[in-house]
């Protein structure tokens, strides 16, 4: 029998980022799939559950799922964990309660890739978190679990927090460009 007691260290707001309007707006209303990369006690769980309050307090059905349960958030945004259910559980479920916006908490293996990416596909505005040592090295982590052609399409916007911060911001688009010589 193992007892886990977590105690917040600090309670943020996205106010308390100070955020430019401009990066404020994109993860508000523009961004439904935001991948949230850095070391272990960087601050990135305690920016994603900034942005899910902010996302309840606009009137969005918001849902977690963790793995272990860890965010410290309202009581009106369901959490999910694995302890209580299989993957397919917790796909179905989401999938049946339609949210509008889920943060999926610490990424690990295959089973959370694949249901990141069925999940994604379906058109549910995500956040998830993964470690990450970069920026570019949250994207690398997929290599291997999901084909890269299809990472484009289920990431727009890597933030990279550092120190409480974010430090880098990287969106992802797929570009095809015309072979040298045909016309457009």
């Amino acid at each position: 029998l193992e007892l886990t007691i977590v105690k917040p260290v600090k309670k943020l707001e996205l106010d308390d980022y100070g955020l430019d309007q401009e990066l404020r707006n994109h993860l508000e209303n523009e961004a439904k799939w935001v991948l949230i990369s850095g070391s272990p006690g960087s601050g990135k769980t305690t920016f994603a559950q900034a942005i899910l309050e902010k996302h309840k307090d606009n009137k969005h059905i918001t849902k977690t799922i963790e793995s272990p349960r860890d965010l410290l958030v309202s009581d009106e945004i369901v959490q999910y964990s694995f302890s209580y259910g299989s993957h397919d559980d917790i796909r179905d479920i989401l999938l049946l309660s339609r949210p509008d916006f889920c943060v999926f908490d610490e990424v690990r293996n295959v089973e959370d890739f694949l249901l990141f990416k069925d999940l994604r596909l379906t058109g549910i505005g995500l956040l998830w978190v993964i470690h990450a040592t970069r920026a570019i090295d949250g994207v690398q982590r997929f290599l291997g679990h999901i084909e890269l052609w299809i990472i484009p399409q289920m990431i727009d916007t890597i933030l990279y927090i550092d120190k409480w911060q974010i430090a880098d911001i990287l969106q992802l688009k797929l570009v095809v460009k015309v072979p040298h010589g045909m016309d457009s």
